[in-house]
C-alpha cells in the first residue's frame, strides 16, 4: 500500500517537473521573441534618426540653393 502511495507521489512529482519545464521553455521562447523585437525596434529607431538627419541636411541644402536662386533673380532684375 505504501509503495503505491510513494509511486503515485513520485508520478505527481515527475508530472509537475514536466509541466514546469514546459512552462520554462515557453517563457524562454517568449523572452527571446521580446529581445528580438526590442533589437528590431532599436534598429528602426536608429534608421529613423539617420533619415531625419539626412532630411535636415537636404532641407538646409535646398534653402541654400533657393537663396542663391533668389539672389540671381535679384541681380538679373537690377541689370
Amino acid at each position: 500500500m505504501i509503495f503505491v502511495i510513494i509511486t503515485f507521489l513520485l508520478l505527481l512529482l515527475f508530472l509537475g517537473w514536466v509541466l514546469l519545464f514546459r512552462h520554462f521553455r515557453a517563457l524562454q521562447i517568449a523572452n527571446i521573441n521580446i529581445v528580438r523585437q526590442e533589437q528590431q525596434e532599436a534598429s528602426l529607431l536608429y534608421q529613423l534618426h539617420e533619415i531625419k538627419k539626412k532630411n535636415h541636411q537636404l532641407e538646409d541644402k535646398l534653402r541654400e540653393v533657393q537663396y542663391e536662386l533668389y539672389q540671381e533673380k535679384q541681380k538679373a532684375a537690377h541689370r
